[in-house]
């Protein structure tokens, strides 16, 4: 009992010390008390009685059903919409750009080494066929236009002779085993002739020049007035255009030498361009051959109808898109290759696809969702669930969907939905 009173007393001192010195109020001084009743030894005072359990009931398993009441609707500013079933097609936007067709390019270059002695068309040039384009000069030319001329001679050598004997052998004044030697150096001498001219022919050279180089050659003539033609001449020869286009690439340069495996110039045609677009992964089941293109250019006033013409059967990797090719007319050359494009996409509607508002779609982890309104019939309120059975009150189902198309004011559902 001692040391019971000098305890309580000591506290009863410091507590009215603190009250003093810092001016504490009096509901202080009682949280103090009960402090220092808390911290008393067991059975010195009542003890607060220990604290009970209660379990809680488990809440209903959710029926996946989400509950409006109508107050809630006008909050929420809350409208539905009825599914409708796709009837116009589908639009895929494309982006790509123009190019050559690299099937009807054509590439100037020679057929032998030579000099370039001058280039007549320039980068950009439109021209016909049949325009000079470069001057060749070239000793390889000289020497089979030479020895074109001298399977000519030998040939007419052996084909006059052959005519001489064949009149002999018919009186018995040479023998047949003679005759028959005569016919067959005819005929080799007549093969090497047709071989030279082939090989000018490889050379390109028109069939003009190659007439001229036998003109005279037949005629007895003195050596003062008979003309083979100077090697000067012969090594000269002028690279005419095939074709009409426009030269997109040129590396030829005057006075430079260039070889059989040069490119001197390339011609491309004016009157049809491809038109190359980038289809994503996403959407490359949706592009077939022979679907219809609205082609627009966004800085003409042009736009073209055209046809796929071509799938690429592999994923680009720089652009993770599939390449789809198409062609287009290009009247009065307007058009250029590069030119930014781009092209709407018309895919048939689907049987069975759907399309719905797209403020309709709530997209959470990947997972694109709607919200359908169950009618009451098929929304019939659970055990213990009074919010089903009060009038105003709104049930709706979160339904996954798979989209096909998502534009700015519908959306195209694959699966999912249904009609109505």
């Amino acid at each position: 009992m001692f040391w019971k009173f000098t305890i309580v007393m000591v506290a009863v001192a410091g507590v009215g010390a603190a009250i003093y010195l810092s001016g504490v109020s009096r509901a202080h001084v009682i949280n103090a008390w009960k402090y220092i009743e808390k911290t008393a030894k067991p059975g010195e005072h009542p003890t607060a009685p220990e604290p009970t359990l209660v379990a809680l009931k488990p809440l209903p398993p959710w029926d996946g059903l989400v509950t409006v009441t109508e107050d809630e609707k006008v909050a929420l500013g809350l409208a539905t919409a009825p599914v409708a079933p796709q009837t116009k097609p589908m639009i895929l936007e494309l982006t790509g750009r123009t190019a050559y067709d690299p099937d009807t390019l054509t590439k100037i270059r020679p057929r032998f080494d030579t000099l370039v002695e001058r280039v007549h068309a320039t980068l950009g040039q439109k021209v016909k066929n049949g325009d000079k384009l470069v001057e060749l000069h070239s000793t390889d030319l000289a020497a089979a236009k030479s020895d074109f001329q001298s399977k000519y001679v030998q040939w007419r050598h052996d084909f006059n002779l052959l005519t001489v004997r064949r009149d002999l052998v018919n009186r018995g004044a040479i023998s047949k085993k003679e005759f028959v030697d005569t016919q067959n150096d005819e005929q080799k001498s007549r093969l090497d002739y047709i071989l030279a001219g082939d090989r000018l022919r490889v050379f390109k050279v028109p069939e003009a020049d190659i007439e001229a180089l036998l003109k005279g050659l037949g005629e007895a003539t003195t050596p003062d007035t008979q003309h083979f033609g100077s090697v000067e001449d012969k090594a000269k020869m002028t690279l005419l255009s095939p074709v009409d286009g426009i030269v997109i690439e040129r590396e030829v340069v005057p006075q430079n030498f260039y070889q059989d495996t040069d490119v001197l110039m390339v011609i491309a045609p004016l009157d049809h361009l491809w038109v190359l677009l980038n289809v994503y992964e996403l959407d490359q089941d949706k592009v077939k051959l022979g679907q219809t293109l609205d082609i627009e250019f966004p800085f003409l006033a042009e736009k073209i109808v055209g046809k796929v013409q071509y799938v690429a059967s592999e994923v680009s990797k720089d652009t993770r898109a599939v390449r789809v090719r198409a062609s287009i007319p290009n009247p009065g050359a307007r058009l250029k290759s590069d030119m930014l494009v781009k092209a709407m996409l018309e895919i048939p509607p689907v049987k069975g696809q759907t399309v719905i508002p797209r403020m309709a779609v709530v997209s959470s982890g990947g997972t694109e969702f709607v919200f359908v309104r169950k009618d009451p019939a098929d929304a019939a309120p659970a055990a213990g669930d009074k919010d089903g059975a009060r009038k105003g009150v709104l049930k709706f189902e979160r339904r996954a969907v798979d989209l096909a198309q998502e534009s700015h004011d519908v959306v195209i559902v694959r699966r999912g939905l249904n009609p109505g």
